[in-house]
């Protein structure tokens, strides 16, 4: 079950989620609300919610000053925000679960899915928190941090190191400039999803390429790529056209 506290200072805000909760999710018990960061802290440690539905700007400060105040933080985070094209993509990148507003219902499924399966899992947020406020701080999309966990540990890795990224089955091997290969647990469309804005293409069903790692193309075998470290990597016959055009562009 699902002991959640909304945080939040617009009460209209507060009242569309706790509706959508109480007349499509009755696996969500609502606990609490807070209109502020000190209320929200006030209430997490007297109730002790297991999720927190955070809204990333208050009157009293931000859902990252409520956390900052954790020194481990037992509970899960899902940021509300209105639209703000550097916050959501600091939120993508660093894996947190995020909701916009006006709330979308599927999408709230999604993450309640998400948050059930993982519910009982402890995770340290500090990492994700440091790489938050870096993203924020640049708006070099190269040096954004994304968020990289494996079954031991949680990798920050610049945006712009990332050379390639290669399936395997439902895991997919992240390749990194000057670092050992880093394994994650989520499929290649996870990735081509968050990346592919950002100098990321999909060449064949199993790669997902950093253009700026292109060396050449070679026409041998129907079409390959040739990367800066010699990876060569096949290219599927439906994207060679998309692939030409925007390597003419680079």
């Amino acid at each position: 079950m699902i002991k959640a506290l909304i945080v939040d200072d617009e009460p209209k805000a507060r009242e569309s989620l706790l509706a959508i909760f109480a007349l499509v999710f009755p696996e969500v018990e609502v606990i609490a609300e807070a209109a502020g960061v000190e209320e929200a802290y006030l209430k997490i440690i007297e109730l002790k919610p297991n999720t927190v539905f955070l809204d990333m700007k208050m009157g009293d400060g931000t859902g990252f000053d409520l956390l900052r105040r954790f020194k481990k933080i037992p509970f899960k985070v899902v940021f509300v925000t209105a639209f703000d094209q550097y916050a959501i993509e600091a939120i993508k990148f660093t894996a947190f679960d995020y909701l916009l507003k006006p709330i979308n219902t599927l999408e709230l499924k999604q993450t309640i899915e998400r948050l059930s399966e993982n519910l009982d899992e402890e995770e340290d947020l500090s990492a994700k928190i440091s790489a938050f406020i870096s993203n924020l701080e640049t708006k070099e999309t190269a040096r954004k941090k994304i968020v990289l966990k494996t079954n031991n540990s949680i990798h920050l890795v610049n945006l712009g190191s990332i050379i390639r990224c290669e399936a395997d089955t439902n895991y997919t091997h992240i390749y990194v400039e000057n670092q050992p290969r880093i394994m994650i647990s989520k499929p290649l469309k996870h990735f081509d999803e968050m990346l592919c804005e950002y100098g990321f293409l999909r060449v064949h069903q199993s790669h997902l390429i950093n253009l700026n790692f292109v060396n050449r193309i070679d026409k041998v075998d129907g079409g390959v790529l040739v990367l800066n470290d010699n990876t060569i990597i096949p290219i599927a016959v439906r994207k060679r056209e998309e692939l030409f055009k925007i390597l003419e562009n680079l």
